[in-house]
């Protein structure tokens, strides 16, 4: 058992490794284009490959090595977001993160991480547009079995920001497909005070442990 642990740590750590050069590797190229537009692709699978590197380094550091710590997670990951776009939480765009530190396998934790890299980037580069102060939250809740997701904003809207979102037409159609992979609904809500994505999927892994508790950032 000890030898097959470390195995799994060893090929996480590896796999981790592999990904965060990728990623640079995207970052470099980036530099190096002239179009904006083809610039901004980079910089989104950039901040995709990186969110896969942080989630295998949450898997090797984990007991067991097949499972994540949600909570301890997102506040990573989302972070990690805000600074690849250029902000500091709580500067001029807030950062608000609640979840249980549940236990859930790769296979889910994978997608579910995605759906949020794509959440959280489009809220803070298109919801508050001309310098805009505001709000990101994330929030899990568990209900036993049933997970829900909700990323929302108190920004401008999807209609106000209908040109800039309909360059993100990718980024729509991941969060679609990594919805129908976790066996989720997913429903999105905008108006003029903020967007609203919540996703409901059932949990097929480990639920939070005895002892185990919430994580909350703001």
């Amino acid at each position: 058992i000890a030898s097959r642990d470390l195995l799994m740590a060893e090929i996480h750590h590896r796999v981790k490794n592999n990904l965060q050069i990728v990623a640079s590797l995207l970052n470099l190229q980036a530099g190096r284009v002239r179009s904006a537009e083809a610039r901004t692709a980079f910089g989104a699978a950039r901040d995709r490959v990186r969110a896969l590197a942080t989630l295998h380094r949450h898997l090797y550091t984990h007991s067991n090595f097949e499972t994540i710590a949600l909570g301890t997670f997102l506040n990573e990951l989302c972070g990690q977001l805000f600074e690849a776009l250029g902000e500091m939480p709580g500067d001029r765009i807030a950062l608000e993160v609640s979840a249980p530190d549940l236990t859930l396998g790769s296979d889910e934790a994978v997608p579910l991480a995605l759906v949020i890299t794509e959440a959280v980037t489009n809220a803070v580069k298109y919801a508050f547009p001309d310098q805009r102060t505001g709000t990101v939250s994330v929030q899990v809740v568990q209900d036993g079995e049933t997970l829900t997701l909700i990323v929302s904003d108190d920004g401008v809207g999807i209609e106000a920001a209908e040109d800039a979102q309909a360059s993100e037409g990718l980024g729509t159609m991941l969060i679609q497909g990594f919805a129908r992979q976790l066996g989720a609904t997913l429903t999105t809500e905008s108006s003029a005070s903020g967007t609203e994505l919540r996703l409901v999927m059932p949990i097929r892994g480990r639920r939070t442990a005895p002892g185990q508790t919430e994580v909350r950032a703001a």
